[in-house]
């Protein structure tokens, strides 16, 4: 399945508590890039032809001020867990993804998800 090839190339990438520094999307919603620190190279995930989008940010987590004011090294978004899996419907099939970077978590219900380095 596709999700399996995916996870696996995610996770030969160790992106645990790596920080994120972009968080972006774009055409209404249809892409969302995420883009995540490495000593490599930054990754970036992007998801094209989106069909759900969901943010949950925690509440309780006082940012302090607007996050477009913080630096790179201030933002507090570290990725502990990427779950990914095949979701069919009538016969398309799409992948459900769910980030967790505390304080944030996202899913992604989308048609195709590309993973890069820069």
């Amino acid at each position: 399945m596709k999700s399996k090839l995916l996870l696996e190339k995610i996770e030969e990438m160790h992106y645990w508590d790596s920080r994120v520094v972009d968080l972006s999307t774009n055409f209404f919603g249809d892409e969302i890039t995420l883009v995540y620190d490495d000593s490599e190279g930054d990754v970036v995930y992007k998801f094209s032809e989106c069909y759900e989008i969901n943010y949950k940010h925690v509440l309780d987590y006082d940012k302090g001020k607007p996050i477009s004011e913080f630096t790179k090294l201030q933002l507090p978004y570290f990725i502990q867990n990427v779950e990914i899996e095949d979701f069919f419907h009538n016969q398309t099939n799409y992948l459900k993804c769910i980030i967790s970077m505390y304080p944030l978590e996202l899913s992604i219900l989308s048609k195709e998800l590309f993973i890069s380095r820069k």
